[in-house]
């Protein structure tokens, strides 16, 4: 197809090809995202197999402790025991290949995120590096010996078995190699996003939890049915808070714990009867009213699977509804936060200490007694920041305060002033300090270095680099030879904040002696 010259129109077929290209994105983008359901799925699906196969190998170490099927129990606990560890290790290989994977695809371990859309790193990790042999390996071995366990089992279960590691129709139309086990990794990993492929992980995973789940059944079923005898019952109650502001929410959550699906509990809060959802648990959402305590009565009741009685347990619940008042946060040294030292602040909220804690946005905060707390800025934190107040963790609000950093300290020869100074003080004084001026804060500056200079009645000016805040060295030296009558400039003075950083002083020292 020949190209159009008129520029108008070469513009527009551009446009068209960004536009076919953006809509390429978002298809991708909805894919990945489809993905991402289907893996969050497959997880949820292995920690309910997980829940129910535990149960089975509990099941079993109860029946080995029962005379009427020990003697079996002890037969087929030990195999059930070589399930669990088989299943065990072969799950948690492939975790290691999805940690593994993770990184090839630029994972970042502050916040775990990694290019899910990257379609070379599944190529280069499991084709290129040569990852996928082993991990195709490591499931056939699992196979084998989960199926070595017991000859009985295996004809049961073989036939059952959701684990296959038969080669998968490429949609692509991809030519076999001749190679099993290459065609295998080019047919699940070969250019497939990250996502995908850490998907296709996810249902190994499952079939190894659903193998090992008929493998851990045909075992207790060889001794008998599952018991599930719970001989204590007790109500599960909580309520969202016990302090809580006029105006707010209370929930309230009821149910019975050590339950199965045939006891269904029938819950009461406060004389009003409160249907239980799908998990035995009933809850009450409503609004509390004015300050003051309060109180109320949750009744539970159910029927016992084990002796067929009707029982009922109650509960009273005691909260406290506070009265709205406002919150205080002083600073008590300065009005501004400073990087790099503690900062002491008092916080009142309108409640107990024990009820009452803190959030600083811009570093730490830490309470040290009472109502008694530090503030730490971060390093760099400059600008508006603030404390949030809690109350049994619920936000009572915030101040603000404005974070800097220290100002600079002013330097010393001892204790001396510039200006002229006695030569023997000047002398024993032995070098260079720093400290803040009319500060309430103890916060030390290091003297990190500094240029010492003198120059004699009618002589040349010499200058000396001097390390660390007493003179050394030459530096020692230039500073005994000095007689009455010389000048001293001390420049370029380095120290270190009580933050860690350095900052060079703006002002310089000058002295005469006499």
């Amino acid at each position: 197809m020949s190209l159009p010259k008129e520029p108008r129109q070469k513009m527009i077929n551009i446009m068209y090809l960004v536009l076919t290209a953006l809509l390429a994105l978002n298809v991708s983008a909805e894919i990945l995202n489809a993905f991402k359901v289907v893996d969050n799925s497959l997880r949820e699906s292995n920690n309910v197999l997980a829940t129910s196969t535990s149960g089975i190998y509990n099941s079993l170490g109860e029946m080995l402790k029962d005379p009427k099927s020990a003697e079996k129990a002890g037969i087929w606990k030990p195999k059930a025991d070589q399930v669990k560890s088989i299943a065990d290790e072969a799950y948690g290989i492939l975790e290691k290949y999805k940690q593994a994977l993770k990184e090839e695809s630029d994972l970042d371990p502050t916040n775990g995120s990694f290019r899910e859309d990257n379609i070379d790193a599944s190529t280069r990790y499991f084709d290129t590096k040569g990852n996928g042999k082993p991990l195709y390996e490591a499931l056939e071995n699992f196979k084998k010996k989960l199926l070595g366990v017991d000859p009985e089992m295996a004809a049961q279960i073989t036939s059952k078995l959701p684990l296959s590691l038969e080669i998968p129709k490429s949609a692509a139309g991809n030519v076999s190699t001749g190679d099993k086990v290459k065609d295998w990794v080019n047919n699940y990993f070969h250019m497939t996003p990250t996502i995908a492929s850490l998907t296709i992980l996810s249902k190994f995973q499952n079939d190894i939890k659903n193998s090992e789940n008929l493998a851990a059944t045909f075992c207790i079923n060889q001794v008998g049915a599952v018991k599930l005898i719970m001989d204590k019952f007790e109500p599960l109650v909580g309520t969202s808070s016990t302090y809580l502001m006029p105006g707010e929410e209370m929930i309230v959550t009821a149910g019975l714990g050590a339950f199965n699906s045939n006891v269904k509990p029938v819950v009461n809060i406060d004389g009003a009867s409160i249907q239980v959802n799908a998990n035995g648990v009933a809850e009450k959402k409503f609004n509390v009213g004015g300050s003051g305590s309060r109180s109320m009565n949750v009744s539970v009741s159910f029927v016992d699977p084990n002796t067929g009685e009707n029982k009922t347990i109650s509960k009273k619940i005691d909260y406290t509804v506070g009265s709205p008042s406002g919150i205080a946060v002083s600073p008590d040294k300065m009005n501004v936060l400073y990087i790099g030292v503690d900062n002491p602040v008092t916080i009142t909220a309108g409640a107990g200490s024990e009820k009452v804690s803190a959030q600083f946005s811009g570093g730490s905060i830490s309470k040290v007694s009472g109502n008694k707390y530090i503030v730490k800025p971060g390093s760099g934190m400059f600008g508006e920041h603030s404390i949030t107040v809690l109350v049994e963790g619920k936000s009572a609000g915030k101040v603000t305060f404005r974070v800097k950093q220290l100002p600079d300290p002013v330097a010393y020869v001892g204790n001396l002033k510039p200006g002229n100074v006695p030569s023997a003080s000047f002398k024993a004084m032995g070098g260079v300090i720093a400290k803040l001026q009319d500060a309430e804060f103890d916060a030390p500056f290091e003297v990190v270095s500094y240029k010492l200079g003198a120059a004699g009645s009618g002589g040349d000016f010499v200058q000396l680099d001097n390390r660390g805040s007493r003179w050394a060295g030459d530096a020692a030296g230039l500073v005994g030879r000095l007689k009455p009558g010389s000048l001293v400039a001390i420049t370029d003075i380095v120290v270190k904040d009580p933050g860690g950083k350095t900052r060079v002083l703006p002002t310089s020292l000058t002295y005469i002696l006499k």
